[in-house]
């Protein structure tokens, strides 16, 4: 009987075929084995993954945009409508309120209220107060002084006018240290100026221990007459003047002498107190003191 021959087909398959399809066989079944047991593990761990917080920039001070402010100036450039004024360090000083006159000297002060005559005496206000002395006056002691010792070609007068209420009365006191060849002037005008209407009393100059009063009206002066001599030891002598809008009045050495009304119509009031130098040797030394002014 004759062997029968395996097809030609089979003669062509190799021991190379039949390795590698054992090969693929092993590793699909590893894959197999692997994505069943670590599949759920990754998946979790796949989960449990925290949720990342998204990252929010928030822009500071110096992220923004700053506008400048303007420089100061003193001057305005060319084209430019305004300018911003230069601050500055000078502090203002406040502004003082003077001592009420009457008050004044009995705190060393010669209040801003007067009005020195002559106008061209120098001045300086500290603190509601003239700078010491003014002209040749000086307060001190509750007292208004002043000392002149010079020669003079031509009469002069020194002294300082204050406001007055429209209406009172004013009392002060003179003591008299010495009187060569000057005249003590004291009254009350219309104006601070000896050129207005106004009642003057003068003492002259002579023993200070005896002295008479002499009435002048003004301006001028012009005398109107002299009182009898007042003997005084210590030299002090008292004045009193009475006013309204229409007249002034003065009585001297408490009813001693009173002058009839003077005719001064004005709503205000001026006080004089000084002196008068004149031609030849002059040397004035007194003192003011109780000035009392009543509305």
């Amino acid at each position: 009987m004759a062997k029968k021959e395996k097809p030609a087909a089979d003669e062509n398959k190799g021991p190379n075929v039949q390795l590698i399809s054992v090969l693929l066989t092993f590793v699909v079944g590893v894959l197999g084995v692997l994505a069943t047991v670590y599949g759920p593990i990754i998946q979790k761990r796949l989960t449990e993954q925290p949720t990342q917080t998204p990252i929010v920039i928030v822009a500071t001070a110096t992220d923004v945009p700053v506008t400048p402010t303007p420089v100061p100036t003193d001057t305005v450039p060319p084209g430019e409508p305004t300018s911003t004024p230069a601050p500055t360090d000078t502090p203002v000083p406040p502004t003082a309120t003077p001592i009420p006159v009457g008050f004044d000297w009995a705190n060393d002060c010669i209040s801003a209220l007067w009005v020195p005559h002559p106008a061209s005496a120098q001045t300086v206000v500290r603190d509601g107060c003239y700078s010491q002395p003014l002209d040749v006056f000086f307060a001190d002691n509750g007292r208004l002084s002043f000392l002149y010792d010079g020669r003079l070609s031509s009469a002069e007068v020194h002294g300082l006018f204050a406001p007055l209420p429209s209406s009172g009365t004013v009392d002060l006191q003179v003591y008299l240290r010495e009187l060569k060849n000057g005249n003590l002037w004291m009254g009350v005008f219309s104006e601070p100026s000896l050129s207005a209407k106004g009642l003057l009393l003068s003492i002259p100059s002579g023993d200070v221990k005896k002295r008479p009063f002499v009435q002048w009206d003004m301006p001028g002066p012009v005398k109107v007459l002299d009182t009898v001599t007042f003997q005084q030891n210590p030299p002090i002598y008292s004045v009193h003047f009475e006013f309204n809008n229409l007249s002034v009045r003065a009585v001297v050495m408490k009813n001693a002498f009173a002058t009839s009304n003077v005719p001064v119509q004005s709503s205000q009031k001026w006080l004089f107190l000084g002196f008068q130098g004149v031609i030849g040797t002059n040397r004035l030394d007194a003192e003011f003191f109780d000035l009392t002014i009543t509305p």
